[in-house]
């Protein structure tokens, strides 16, 4: 018998080589890989809405699969009785079993003879229930609920961290474009000290293009010493300022710069860099 952290490495190990991108592919890798692994004839997994306290066939391999995709149902049988407890659940004689409940195989067909459930948790968030059927030995183990337990669980990481990355991804596209479209000139720095923002009007302001994004901010002392010295204090005694002024020579001619500068913090409100707001002065 294939002890569970061994299921384990070897789903881990198929997992990073196929890479399945979006829930909908994780979910899919899940029960396929998961049904292969346990040596078993069918497996589902349904997506939990622990409001409403609904399940909802997501992915659904075997004889009648594809005929169950999107069907919704309030928690019951097996599936429900995990997705309540968040327990993983063994059931070897499902004609006898109370928590089993015979509507699909009525529905379908199909016939049930045990069966594991195991909720994908992640981050607290029950995301749903994978349920694996028919065990092709003719019953299944407690090893077996154990590494069922261990990939779903797996397989509901990958899944919450690739919504956190599309999330922050889609934050930080809100703010470029914010930081694109500003009034005045925005100028940020990494805590590594790389420029990572250097919007269209900085560019206006200073006469250039986008030459020094990507570069370091000691780069910055030809366009401008002060933009520099401005950074590097918010970067590196934490020093901020609000309404300061300093001059410029930018194309042979002299410029009043008026300038603010600030921490620049990453969505779980961390400092991740440091920036520098202003504007064009000279004529006011």
């Amino acid at each position: 018998m294939t002890a569970p952290i061994d299921l384990l490495l070897k789903f881990n190990l198929d997992l990073s080589a196929e890479r399945p991108q979006g829930e909908a592919a994780l979910w899919d890798f899940l029960v396929r890989r998961g049904a292969n692994l346990l040596g078993c004839h069918a497996a589902s997994f349904f997506e939990a809405d622990e409001a409403r306290k609904m399940l909802t066939f997501k992915n659904s391999i075997g004889p009648v699969g594809g005929d169950l995709v999107g069907v919704s149902f309030a928690y019951q049988g097996v599936a429900g009785a995990c997705a309540q407890g968040r327990e993983p659940v063994l059931v070897n004689d499902a004609e006898n079993s109370p928590l089993f409940t015979k509507k699909v195989d009525h529905g379908t067909g199909f016939k049930t003879r045990n069966v594991i459930a195991v909720p994908a948790v992640a981050n607290g968030e029950l995301l749903g229930v994978a349920e694996f059927i028919n065990a092709m030995a003719g019953s299944f183990s407690e090893e077996d609920l154990k590494a069922a337990s261990l990939i779903a669980a797996l397989a509901a990481r990958d899944v919450y961290i690739q919504r956190q990355e599309a999330t922050i991804k889609q934050l930080n596209l809100k703010g470029e474009s914010t930081i694109n479209n500003l009034s005045g000139g925005f100028i940020g720095s990494d805590m590594e000290g790389k420029v990572i923002f250097f919007n269209p009007k900085a560019s206006e302001i200073f006469e250039v293009g986008q030459e020094y994004l990507n570069r370091p901010v000691v780069e910055l002392f030809q366009l401008c010493p002060d933009i520099v010295s401005a950074i590097g204090d918010v970067l590196k005694q934490g020093k901020t300022v609000r309404r300061q002024e300093f001059s410029c020579a930018v194309g042979g001619k002299k410029k009043v710069i008026g300038y603010s500068s600030i921490n620049i913090k990453g969505v779980d409100g961390k400092i991740i860099g440091a920036g520098i707001i202003f504007q064009d002065i000279t004529n006011l």
